[in-house]
């Protein structure tokens, strides 16, 4: 990690290599590293150190953005060059209205960071996978997955004063379990490795697929479907990515553009998106260096707020609420902090109360073919199992599904009691852990539209 005093001393120098009439720079610098497993063997074990350096100046209203992965003065002055020539070939964007000033007393403190888990070595990580090894061995089956953590460091800077910084880090698993004709999966990440308990994970995933052997073939149709949060969080991930998007709203793209104040669905659901929710990935600013607040989205199935950037909410003639993802952001603001307030329901009683029905363990491959409905396709995967007079009975091939997600959110049977954090994977871009926080989902007459061989 650079530390605090020498990055404001960084993006202090690089703001005086442009004349233009506003700047904001951004770093994040990241250390990240990752155990990857299969066959019962460790086969990668990797670690990468990275930095990227952004800045973004404005002529007026003529913005020109550039980029390096340099921290070395000689980069970073061509950059601010590169972004300068840039913005004087750019037409002007209207919705700029300047860069967002916040003063110092503005952010909330935060808990983002960890030592535990940024001093989580390869060695730990490889302990760790000598768990879940032993778990597979144990039930004759064979793992494959990942263990990773980083720490990441985040400075936003701009001309108007603003000066935002954080260290966060984070640790992320997941596991699939495989047997002859079966699979089970299970994926976790937390601040604090030591909430993890990953032999317990990896027992998990291991019934999942013992469950699930000698899957039989269901024929397509709708069923009642009961989601495991790691499932359900794609249906809320996809409105806020799609729905409550400020760019998407003022568009006209949004299913809820015109729809504020109104009921969209089940009024047993409510849609936070919180920064601070202590089992979250709490984080006190976006990436122009707002402060992030706590904003209700939908509040007993009622359309209330979108979220926006400084762009966005220029153009809409309000202010941003802190989702910027970044600048410029084509795609527009998203919120990264989601959670859905629980049902009335436990778990096992969702299932018990099903007198025929599915359970879901996972998605695979989703995707939005209509974005202002905000209709998705997809399959099941690693643990789809028929219930049967409120017993999980067999292990069920894997089924294609095309639904409408603000329908399935009307045809809400139940949710459960607990909420757990989804967290998204690392992949492999910068290390930014987020997630969402949600209970599992009880949808009457899902739609399955047909059948796989697996």
């Amino acid at each position: 990690m650079i530390g605090k005093t020498e990055i404001k001393q960084i993006t202090d120098r690089a703001m005086k290599y442009t004349k233009a009439d506003q700047v904001m720079v951004s770093i994040f610098n990241q250390n990240q590293a990752l155990t990857r497993f299969a066959n019962n063997h460790i086969h990668q074990n990797v670690n990468e150190s990275n930095s990227l350096f952004s800045v973004s100046v404005a002529f007026g209203k003529r913005i020109g953005h550039a980029s390096t992965n340099s921290l070395d003065s000689h980069r970073i002055r061509e950059t601010v060059t590169w972004a300068d020539q840039i913005a004087r070939f750019q037409k002007e964007n209207e919705n700029f209205h300047g860069f967002p000033e916040v003063k110092k007393t503005a952010y909330r403190p935060v808990a983002t960071f960890n030592r535990t888990t940024a001093r989580f070595s390869h060695a730990a990580r490889a302990r760790t996978v000598g768990e879940i090894v032993d778990c597979a061995k144990h039930h004759s089956l064979t793992a494959f997955g990942s263990v990773s953590n980083g720490v990441a460091e985040i400075c936003i800077a701009n001309s108007q004063g603003t000066r935002a910084y954080a260290v966060c880090d984070d640790v992320f698993c997941n596991i699939v379990m495989a047997g002859e004709d079966s699979t089970g999966y299970v994926q976790t990440g937390r601040r604090d490795v030591n909430d993890i308990d990953f032999g317990s994970l990896a027992e998990l995933a291991a019934q999942k697929a013992i469950m699930s052997a000698r899957p039989v073939r269901l024929p397509a149709g709708k069923y009642t479907a009961i989601f495991e949060p790691l499932a359900a969080s794609e249906f809320f991930d996809y409105l806020g990515n799609y729905v409550f998007n400020g760019k998407t709203y003022e568009e006209g793209r949004s299913f809820v553009s015109g729809k504020l104040g109104k009921a969209i669905v089940d009024k047993r659901i409510s849609i936070i998106d919180d920064p601070f929710a202590p089992n979250g990935f709490a984080f006190p600013f976006d990436f122009e260096g707002v402060p992030k607040k706590k904003l209700v989205l939908v509040d007993k199935g009622v359309a209330k707020h979108v979220v926006y950037d400084s762009l966005t909410a220029a153009g809409a003639g309000t202010k941003t609420t802190g989702h910027a993802l970044g600048f410029p952001n084509p795609f527009g603001p998203v919120p990264v902090h989601l959670t859905v307030r629980k049902g009335s329901k436990t778990y096992k009683q969702l299932i018990r109360e099903t007198k025929r029905g599915l359970l879901v363990t996972r998605f695979h491959y989703t995707n939005v073919i209509d974005p202002h409905q905000v209709t998705f396709t997809g399959m099941t995967r690693d643990g789809t199992f028929l219930i049967e007079d409120g017993t999980i009975t067999k292990g069920v091939l894997n089924l294609r599904f095309t639904e409408n997600i603000i329908g399935c959110l009307n045809r809400l049977a139940d949710m459960s009691t607990q909420c757990d954090l989804v967290a998204d994977e690392p992949g492999y871009g910068s290390r930014f852990a987020s997630g969402t926080v949600c209970p599992a989902v009880k949808i009457n007459d899902f739609n399955f539209t047909g059948t796989t061989e697996f």
